[in-house]
């Protein structure tokens, strides 16, 4: 039988502060439970007992989530639900997501030669209605049939499909399939560069420009001046931008990284098209802005307009979210405002920092330490040194720290006794001990950040390996303190 694992629980008295700076992929934003939220927890009461009273009211909890997400995420609207990220970011998803988008949109339906007429052939309503569409986009055969993304050079690219052909880990890339990237510097390179590079790609079947905010390959933040010329020149060239918030959602000062003020500054009148946004808001998918450097041309202004076009999407993927996970979606959402997770997630950053400048002096050196908020990238060799847990790429020099956003998170002190600090024994110990009971071990390889597999795992600093043989090896080599 394979050893069980549940999620750590630090000593009484801290229920959400330990050395799991993992988080499963920052999926995990609190050690709360949110199924306790006073609002949402009769629902849950009524569903162990009446399953069909609750499942009636599935559009109108699906409607206070997309009120709750476009007021926590100023503007942006949850219009595609997708089980991982990766699933958000498919070409063909976009690009049918983004036709059905101008072709429900006020341009057609109140246009008296476009809008469907009652006499007429669907097909002759279809063909007339993609024209537009693809003449509106700058879009040819190609991009209907084999649309592509442009990504910045700095991207790990995504898990699996198209985007995994940018991975620096041979095991992604291997896996890879459908149309590669375009692969541009976009941190190096100036406007005149950026336009070609994304001329030539768009004559090709590119339909976006995609890029994170916080590089995953080594922490590096996308600067304001960047972000700025990247929004000009996708407007100047007809492509959609896309920001992946699948990490940095709540975690750098703002709900979206891009919507920082250094960022707002950068020209309000592009923003991008579309987000993507991971499990760690409860489920995954894809937000759309109506004001976005695309999108604001389709002139949707009313929000009857709006939400029609959502209903139209959502239809065709049926319900686009269960309802125990739309339930725990809308009760993660409520605890984000009530915690103040952005808020919160700069005081958590600026708390870790201020230790490991303590504990290691040479983290103070320039570029030592990268990310933004509680987003905290540092030398994996320093991440092995505190026996922290944390989101790391097996072949990266740099180790992702994406500690939980409760306030115990921003608490130096306790920091220093519960995660970083020698006397964290004694909370790893408790741990251990706790998981002794009920036979469970580590979440996560303390090498390379995968599930963790052994049960000859340290008791000591309560950490585990996997069963490759290179994190076997370095495991051993661990010291405890």
């Amino acid at each position: 039988m394979s050893p069980s694992k549940v999620t750590q629980h630090a000593p009484p008295g801290d229920s959400s502060l330990d050395h799991d700076f993992h988080s499963a992929w920052g999926s995990v934003y609190t050690n709360r439970s949110t199924v306790g939220d006073k609002e949402i927890l009769p629902l849950w009461q009524e569903y162990a007992v009446d399953k069909p009273a609750v499942d009636r009211k599935y559009h109108s909890i699906l409607s206070e989530y997309t009120d709750l997400f476009h007021k926590v995420f100023g503007g942006y609207y949850p219009i595609s639900m997708h089980a991982h990220a990766t699933d958000s970011l498919m070409p063909t998803t976009i690009a049918s997501l983004i036709l059905n988008t101008a072709a429900t949109s006020p341009l057609v339906l109140d246009s008296p030669t476009l809008s469907p007429k009652a006499n007429e052939k669907p097909e002759e309503t279809g063909m007339r209605v993609r024209d537009f569409a693809l003449d509106f986009l700058g879009w040819t055969e190609t991009h209907v049939l084999s649309p592509t993304f442009v990504v910045a050079d700095n991207v790990y690219g995504a898990g699996y499909g198209p985007l995994a052909h940018a991975s620096k880990e041979w095991e992604t890339s291997a896996i890879a399939a459908g149309p590669k990237p375009f692969v541009v510097n976009m941190r190096e390179a100036d406007e005149k560069t950026l336009n070609v590079r994304f001329a030539e790609a768009k004559a090709k079947g590119a339909i976006a420009v995609v890029f994170d905010m916080v590089s995953t390959e080594d922490g590096l933040v996308f600067t304001p001046e960047k972000f700025g010329l990247v929004k000009k020149c996708c407007a100047k060239n007809r492509l959609l931008l896309i920001v992946d918030e699948t990490m940095t959602a709540m975690r750098c000062g703002a709900p979206f990284a891009f919507q920082r003020p250094e960022y707002a500054r950068e020209g309000v009148e592009y923003q991008p098209d579309l987000v993507i946004f991971g499990k760690g808001i409860g489920v995954s998918g894809i937000a759309i802005n109506f004001g976005g450097v695309i999108t604001k041309g389709l002139t949707y202004t009313k929000q009857e307009d709006i939400r029609q076009t959502i209903r139209f999407w959502r239809a065709l993927v049926s319900r686009p979210i269960r309802l125990p996970i739309l339930l725990e979606a809308l009760s993660i959402l409520r605890a984000s405002v009530a915690e103040k997770w952005p808020e919160q997630s700069e005081r958590i950053g600026e708390a870790i920092r201020d230790v490991l400048y303590e504990l290691d002096p040479k983290t103070k050196e320039p570029g030592a330490i990268q990310g933004l908020g509680a987003v905290v990238a540092i030398d994996r060799d320093i991440a092995l040194r505190f026996r922290v847990m944390c989101a790391i790429r097996r072949r990266s020099p740099w180790a992702r720290l994406l500690p939980k956003l409760g306030s115990a998170s921003a608490d130096r002190e306790g920091l220093m006794k519960q995660v970083f600090g020698e006397e964290s024994n004694e909370q790893r110990q408790v741990l251990a001990q706790e998981a002794e009971k009920c036979g469970a071990i580590p979440l996560w390889c303390f090498i390379c950040g995968i599930e963790a597999t052994s049960e000859d795992w340290c008791r000591t600093c309560y950490l585990s390996y996997c069963n490759n043989e290179v994190c076997v090896q370095a495991f051993h080599r661990h010291a405890c303190k």
